[in-house]
């Protein structure tokens, strides 16, 4: 696929060779620039950026596209030999494991800011929330590619797509401990990681739209489950 632009590549003004963090900052810097808050008159370009984008940002879509641009450079030459298999799945597995890392990398910046706002609210030491947290954060990384299917049916888009699936991971947590408590009595810890869950999700939440948050089913609002009130 070309335009008269040029290749998608072209577009974005680096080599097809490049990586997927030197992608999206390139497409980052141009967004930033052609966005229709900035430029009234270039939404045009704005969606060519973003259908360039689409293609560019999911691994596999990437590589058909870069198996088309090759096939259009060699027609009149012998066909080359397709990569092995093994290389795509790689390709691949890395681009799951660097969302795993920016996800849980979000949700332990928001996990840190909701202890420290709780122990001082409850005025408690900051252990009685942190060890909570870490147990949160941890299974935030959990089964990547399920969570990124679900972020993306929510409406996300390739910028915030990390962070809608940190708060995919939440709301499983939160799913997860108002089963278990439905088993037994809420106990003390259980409100502590009410409060948490309920607070990393706001925290996270300020970064995404009102519709994709709503696409998610909004804050669990975990403890007003467990004990009928929100603090």
């Amino acid at each position: 696929m070309t335009t008269n632009q040029g290749s998608l590549y072209e577009q974005f003004g680096v080599a097809s060779t490049v990586s997927q963090q030197e992608l999206k900052r390139a497409y980052r810097k141009l967004a930033f620039s052609y966005h229709p808050d900035r430029n009234a008159g270039n939404s045009s370009k704005m969606q060519q950026l973003n259908r360039a984008w689409f293609i560019l940002s999911d691994p596999d879509r990437r590589f058909k596209y870069d198996q088309s641009l090759r096939r259009t450079d060699t027609s009149d030459a012998p066909q080359k030999p397709r990569p092995p298999t093994g290389v795509h799945r790689s390709a691949k597995a890395k681009w799951f494991e660097s969302l795993r890392r920016q996800s849980t990398r979000l949700g332990l910046e928001s996990a840190k800011s909701a202890t420290r706002a709780l122990a001082t609210r409850h005025k408690c030491p900051k252990e009685t929330y942190a060890d909570l947290a870490e147990s949160i954060v941890r299974g935030l990384g959990s089964d990547i590619k399920s969570k990124s299917q679900l972020a993306r049916k929510a409406g996300s888009a390739p910028l915030d797509l990390a962070l809608v699936v940190a708060l995919v991971g939440i709301k499983q947590h939160c799913e997860k401990l108002l089963r278990a408590c439905t088993a037994r009595e809420v106990s003390q810890r259980d409100i502590r990681e009410a409060q948490l869950l309920d607070r990393m999700w706001d925290n996270l939440a300020h970064g995404i739209s009102r519709d994709i948050e709503m696409q998610l089913g909004g804050n669990p609002r975990v403890l007003k489950a467990l004990t009928g009130r929100r603090v």
